[in-house]
């Protein structure tokens, strides 16, 4: 199974997805790689950026096939990203539409596909703020502009939520009760995993 965290910049993801056990964790940056540029052009962030999914969805599968579980701190399929960040005015939509045949591609292909649950964490600005005072491991540089996606991040997984229903859940589950049935679980097949008509829906379905 692979279970998906989400929600804006110190809404608490990584606390909560360590506590599974770092072989279970799958976090949004594994490594230190390269990125592309400003001057790159838009075609070169959309390969990459699809390209970093596939690699964080290939370690939830790994993950999953060895201990039974994963917990993903972010959605692999992380496209709401260039999503948000244009309809929250930071940026045109011209890199989210470079991005969607490219994923759609990968879902073709199975090399990147849906989680089995979502939990998707609003939480209140202030809140979010004295979280991130607390935490001096993480400079979190673009906090102000992260609040701002929220709402945008909400109508994404709200969309998800009509083409897959019952796999979203607004708010993080008490973790110990989770790892508990997560434990205790048989492994389950998932036809929807890779549903490119699945994709599709959910970009009919997307607010604009």
């Amino acid at each position: 199974m692979i279970i998906v965290l989400e929600g804006i910049s110190a809404a608490g993801k990584t606390t909560y997805a360590r506590q599974f056990g770092e072989v279970y964790w799958i976090p949004e940056f594994p490594g230190q790689e390269p990125v592309p540029t400003a001057a790159d052009p838009i075609e070169l962030h959309a390969h990459y950026w699809v390209e970093h999914n596939v690699r964080r969805f290939q370690a939830a599968q790994q993950a999953e096939a060895e201990h039974g579980f994963a917990i993903c701190d972010t959605d692999p399929f992380k496209s709401h990203f260039d999503w948000t960040m244009a309809r929250a005015g930071h940026r045109t939509m011209a890199l989210f539409d470079a991005a969607k045949p490219i994923a759609r591609e990968a879902f073709a292909q199975q090399r990147l596909g849906f989680a089995n649950r979502y939990y998707v964490k609003r939480i209140e600005p202030d809140i979010a703020r004295a979280q991130k005072e607390g935490d001096p491991t993480r400079s979190r540089r673009r906090f102000e502009m992260h609040l701002t996606l929220q709402p945008h991040l909400m109508d994404w997984y709200v969309a998800l939520d009509l083409v897959l229903p019952g796999r979203i859940e607004f708010g993080f589950p008490e973790q110990a009760a989770l790892q508990a049935e997560l434990e205790s679980k048989a492994p389950e097949e998932d036809p929807r995993r890779f549903d490119v008509s699945v994709l599709d829906a959910l970009f009919e379905r997307l607010p604009g």
